[in-house]
């Protein structure tokens, strides 16, 4: 026990001064090997068996397709669609960056991803129509952060193939919570617009147009819909949907839209390869620790001092949740989901949680911290495309990261908002 203490140590110290977390994983990780002396053969075993998972092989090419999507221009046909659908209200860009957030999240999965397709073109827009450069870029990085909540998901699939839940299911009970972090967003963006003149689309679009727009996004929208449709009833596993949506996304944008090119097409391969090494490193650093705390016990003990010292189940949450509130503010969602799960996951057997409820309220308070100061990846990324500076946006985002936070508490302590739309499937 004493070597598993000094490993989450020397992981802390190592995070604080900003070594990248894979590598502070494997260097604590190695600590502990060597102070319990433990053969390091098991090392490498254990670090091969990390990715010993059918369902695993769904991230790549999940990444690849969100990839060839962005790099396409899909996102400005999903740009125009939500403003059609929008309207002419007041503040209409605010909601069309959600709006297509929703649209987006349901094609790359990933936050990071729709924060920089979509922030590319909506902040300067937003900016140019005159909104606040803060404003437009807390909107972009907040509301990205539906992005791995709405399917598909891939820290759903990586939580799945940790707590051995059902992919579909996670899936399908992260549709409805994914869709409340978005409405929630909008109330924050219509309580802000009753305080401040915001900006509203003057021109008005015409039956013809709008039919074209329609038309122009469509196969663009049908994207989720065969991922989805084709898992949800039973068509395809999670994997094969993944294979299925690269080569949907290749047909479309190259000879549909006709936006890519074989040359581009390969550059998008190597940026997705490159993207698919970081975090099949992440998986592997990061199961590899949570391996050393499991082999020493400490997610059972963890889970009996809580049961022996708090009984009431509602604080337990409370604490859970503020422990993971921190956590995802300092570390990426991935590599804190994979400690964290095996930790939790005893104390939730204790409490009677259902492991698929557990999963997305986890999941959902982790995603928050990638717009949350003060090292959200998010907020990086819309400060870097607006030119902002962190402090600004910062203090614009604060009310959508509490308007996130009403949400993980309402589906933390209501079950039945994760578990209702699975259980029309059983």
């Amino acid at each position: 026990m004493t070597y598993v203490v000094l490993m989450i140590i020397c992981f802390l110290l190592l995070m604080a001064i900003r070594i990248p977390i894979p590598f502070a994983l494997i260097a604590s990780t190695l600590i502990y090997f060597i102070g319990a002396d433990i053969p390091f053969n098991i090392l490498n075993v254990r670090l091969l068996r990390s990715f010993d998972s059918f369902i695993l092989l769904a991230i790549p090419f999940f990444i690849l397709a969100g990839k060839i999507m962005s790099e396409a221009g899909i996102s400005d046909r999903i740009i125009r669609l939500a403003d059609l659908m929008v309207g002419r209200v007041k503040g209409n860009l605010a909601y069309v960056n959600i709006v297509v957030s929703m649209f987006f999240g349901g094609i790359t999965g990933t936050a990071i991803s729709d924060t920089t397709a979509i922030g590319s073109v909506m902040i300067p827009s937003m900016t140019k129509k005159g909104y606040t450069k803060a404003f437009s870029a807390a909107v972009t990085a907040v509301s990205s952060t539906m992005g791995p909540i709405i399917p598909p998901s891939i820290m759903f699939i990586i939580y799945g193939s940790i707590a051995q839940v059902s992919i579909q299911d996670m899936f399908l009970a992260g549709a409805l919570p994914g869709v409340m972090v978005g409405v929630a967003q909008m109330v924050v963006v219509w309580l802000y617009g009753r305080k401040v003149e915001l900006p509203r689309r003057e021109e008005r679009i015409s039956t013809k147009e709008g039919l074209g727009i329609i038309g122009d996004a469509f196969f663009a929208i049908l994207l989720p819909v065969i991922i989805l449709g084709g898992i949800i009833f039973g068509i395809v596993s999670p994997t094969e949907a993944a294979v299925i949506a690269t080569f949907y996304a290749i047909f479309i944008s190259m000879f549909i839209y006709r936006s890519l090119s074989w040359k581009k097409l390969l550059e998008v391969i190597r940026e997705s390869t490159v993207e698919t090494g970081s975090v099949s490193i992440i998986i592997a650093s990061a199961a590899l620790f949570g391996w050393a705390l499991s082999n020493e016990q400490l997610p059972m003990l963890f889970a009996q001092y809580l049961m022996e010292n708090i009984q009431s189940p509602w604080m337990i949450l409370l604490l859970v949740n503020i422990l993971l509130f921190f956590l995802g503010m300092f570390m990426d969602s991935i590599p804190a989901l994979m400690i964290v799960t095996p930790v939790f996951l005893p104390l939730f057997k204790m409490l009677g949680i259902d492991p698929l409820h557990a999963g997305i309220f986890m999941s959902v308070n982790l995603i928050t911290g990638l717009a949350t100061p003060p090292v959200g990846c998010c907020l990086f990324a819309a400060s870097i495309i607006s030119g902002e500076s962190m402090e600004k946006i910062s203090k614009a985002i604060m009310p959508f990261i509490l308007a996130n936070v009403f949400i993980v508490l309402l589906i933390t302590y209501i079950p039945g908002f994760t578990l209702f739309i699975p259980s029309l499937f059983k």
